[in-house]
């Protein structure tokens, strides 16, 4: 229900904080206790680092006290002013909060009474994301009507094989039920689900032109603007995916992960085996129980054919299920694989090739969501991913509402930069190729190729009626993964010029990392110099929200900058056992070390994030603000299989260095197991964001980071286009990151005082 009396309660504190930030912007009295400036900030800091999941109110009271006898009253007066304007700014999102609860209701029940259940679902998510509790969605009598709503409609939706449509439903279904007490409806979405993507999936790669149809109705189904028709070079396209694979790729994979995955055990691992021999049988089923492949495999519109083939597979899963595991070996599955090909020549006749990816895919699935065989078609893209570089023309690109490809933007100081590439240019045509149902994969395979040869895009531009045909010359293109807060300009060979300063006044600098490649390390290192030879820092937020992770070494390289010495994160199997020496710190390694340090983490910060802000908080190094992270744990390795192929496994789980301020004994394993109600790394301060803030922060930092060109196609830093940065902090537009700089801005105040009253006193 909508609180009257909250809004008004709200209103009325606005207005005295109002009133008390005009006091303090123009006095320095505070009579909040007799402690100098540099202890006060030693225990709020010190009370941050040993919180756990607190929230900034739990600062509140020592904020208060802050004291009145400085050598820097200005300074103090500067961060009582900020404090007034964090708390108006957080009062301001508790209001807006509720009124964006509110609007989602009544569009909830407009969509009820409108008898569109895609809608209604998509409200009841914003309604509990901006609840207090996700449990109590479940008390919304409307909420309950969706669900009820969504169960049946379900089954018809399935029986017409919209899967398009029911992954919507079903993945929307799932997040009603994600961290909430109702598990194991959340466990049933979550298999239901699998299942249903493995479907899209498939229909995606082997029947483009029924996955065409099936986005056609969706869009007449949504009103949105109608897809053009479907390109039929498109429709051989799935052939490309068996290039280069063989029976012994595929057998040498399975082995691999059969006595190496992290889950494999016995005496002799052979029960590695199971898993992967039921997933990949599987998977077969799937397919051949997905009839719009007939698009592609006309056997599959035989009922006969596929039935007789579905029973062989329930045969082959019968024996793998009951056998002693001693019995499932390397050769038992070449047996195996040797009858499926015989079975499949008598019944459906896919190509054998066809046979050992999908066997491959299903298998290495049923084990984790991290395994997987690197075909020839993945390797390519995956090694650009860890690298940190690519041969390419340097665009960042999506897939507008109509399916179309748009130019998200240009990389500074890439071949598409200079070349006169624009944001929100539709890509519709590559080398006179039309685009009409490319995939982004496909996207990036065309225009990404050997390096010094020439691309031609066709460009569709708003206010121009031709076609923009624009050749570009493929160059090595460098993927940064270190950004700061405001980028300046662009240097002569247009690579970016930060503005490392988040506040310029009490020196607190900033720096964004988007992922760990082989590169991040060293830009780090360079970042640091350059805000060194720009007069040096007094604090640090390190952002690692929504970064993925990446490379193990750089999050090791990157935590030792700032610890001395100990455990960074140590290996271990599923037995507990030791899988590889703990990473371990070096004095002369961690130039950082001491440095008051903020790292900002969300539900996107995985993996290598996870160590980095795992560790430092163990160390007492830095005070973690945010959301809880991912949960992404474990550790992968790379195994070369073949010239063209590589299996990427996990193997171990890290463990995290014990947080002795928590009372850890052992540092806690953050991978996210099914079933957990503990994982990830749990911030010391927690703030959480709206899904409006999160919106709004994303789309302002991305325009914000591009500089505008003019008509002779010379980049404008001071161009009134790019936003204002500071609204970030200014308008409430990001609390996490607000809190972080209030935070940081009481410590390092501190340090000012101390620093001023010993040079007075000299």
């Amino acid at each position: 229900m909508f609180n009257h009396h909250r809004i008004a309660r709200g209103f009325l504190i606005l207005i005295l904080l109002t009133l008390c930030l005009g006091v303090a912007a123009g006095t320095t009295a505070m009579v909040k206790g007799d402690v100098d400036a540099q202890m006060w900030s030693s225990r709020i800091w010190k009370t941050a680092l040993n919180s756990n999941k607190a929230t900034i109110d739990t600062l509140r009271v020592q904020f208060d006290a802050i004291p009145t006898d400085s050598f820097t009253k200005d300074y103090l007066a500067y961060f009582r002013r900020n404090d007034q304007q964090n708390r108006i700014n957080e009062e301001k999102s508790l209001l807006q909060r509720d009124e964006d609860r509110v609007e989602a209701l009544g569009e909830m029940r407009e969509h009820i009474a409108n008898q569109q259940l895609d809608q209604a679902l998509v409200s009841a998510v914003k309604v509990q994301t901006l609840s207090d509790n996700y449990n109590t969605a479940f008390e919304n009598d409307d909420i309950r009507e969706i669900i009820a709503w969504a169960e049946r409609d379900l089954s018809e939706i399935e029986a017409e094989q919209d899967w398009l449509r029911a992954q919507e439903i079903i993945f929307r279904m799932r997040t009603l039920f994600e961290d909430t007490e109702r598990r194991a409806d959340y466990e049933r979405y979550n298999k239901r689900l699998t299942v249903v993507n493995r479907r899209v999936s498939l229909l995606a790669h082997y029947a483009p032109r029924r996955m065409h149809e099936f986005r056609k109705h969706r869009a007449e189904r949504l009103g949105e603007k109608p897809l053009p028709d479907f390109n039929p070079v498109k429709a051989d396209d799935w052939k490309d995916r068996l290039a280069g694979i063989s029976a012994k790729t595929l057998r040498n994979s399975l082995h691999r992960a059969a006595t190496e995955h992290i889950e494999a055990g016995g005496k002799d691992n052979r029960n590695g085996w199971r898993p992967l021999l039921i997933g990949g049988l599987e998977a077969l089923r799937t397919f051949a129980t997905t009839p719009s492949l007939s698009e592609s495999f006309p056997d599959l519109a035989d009922q006969d054919k596929v039935n007789r083939w579905v029973a062989f597979l329930n045969v082959e899963l019968a024996k793998v299920e009951r056998v002693k595991s001693r019995e499932l070996t390397r050769s038992g599955f070449r047996r195996m694989l040797d009858r499926l090909v015989a079975a499949n020549s008598k019944a459906i006749d896919l190509p054998r090739e066809l046979l050992y990816r999908e066997f491959g895919d299903g298998a290495m699935y049923k084990l984790d969501r991290f395994s997987e065989i690197m075909w020839p078609d993945k390797l390519r893209r995956f090694e650009q991913s860890t690298q940190g570089n690519f041969v390419g023309v340097g665009i960042i690109i999506r897939h507008t509402e109509t399916n179309d490809i748009m130019v998200v933007n240009p990389l500074e100081g890439t071949p598409a930069y200079y070349g006169g590439v624009k944001p929100n240019d539709l890509i519709v045509e590559v080398d006179g190729e039309s685009t009409v149902g490319w995939s982004l994969n496909d996207t990036v395979d065309h225009i990404t190729g050997a390096p010094n040869t020439d691309v031609t895009l066709g460009l569709k531009r708003e206010n121009h009626e031709k076609l923009l045909p624009i050749t570009l010359t493929r160059k090595l293109i460098k993927l940064r993964s270190v950004k700061g807060w405001w980028k300046e300009r662009l240097s002569e060979n247009g690579d970016p010029v930060w503005d490392w300063l988040l506040d310029s006044k009490t020196r607190i600098a900033y720096i964004k990392l988007t992922q760990f490649t082989g590169d991040t390390y060293v830009d780090l290192l360079v970042a640091w110099n350059e805000i060194q030879q720009a007069g040096g820092a007094n604090g640090l937020i390190l952002d690692l929200r929504y970064n993925p992770g990446g490379l193990l070494i750089s999050a090791v390289q990157i935590s030792n900058l700032f610890i001395e010495s100990g455990v960074i994160v140590s290996g271990e199997d599923k037995d507990g056992r030791e899988a590889w020496p703990a990473q371990r710190a070096t004095q002369q390694r961690a130039m950082l070390a001491g440095l008051p340090t903020v790292v900002l983490i969300n539900k996107g910060s995985a993996s290598a994030s996870e160590i980095v802000a795992g560790c430092l908080q163990a160390h007492g190094a830095a005070v973690i603000v945010g959301e809880r992270s991912y949960g992404k744990g474990s550790v992968q390795t790379v195994h070369s299989i073949a010239r063209n192929t590589q299996l990427k496994l996990t193997t171990q789980y890290y463990r995290l260095p014990p947080n002795h301020r928590l009372g850890e004994v052992k540092g806690r394993l953050v991978h996210k197991r099914p079933g957990a109600t503990e994982w990830g790394v749990d911030p010391d301060i927690l703030v959480t964001m709206t899904p409006s803030q999160i919106e709004e922060s994303y789309f302002l930092r991305q325009k914000a980071d591009i500089i505008p060109e003019n008509e002779a196609g010379v980049p404008e830093p001071e161009s009134t286009e790019r936003p204002d940065i500071a609204e970030m902090l200014t308008k409430g537009i990001d609390p996490q990151l607000e809190s972080a700089l209030l935070l940081l801005q009481a410590r390092v105040l501190g340090d000012i005082d101390s620093a001023t009253r010993h040079a007075s006193i000299k």
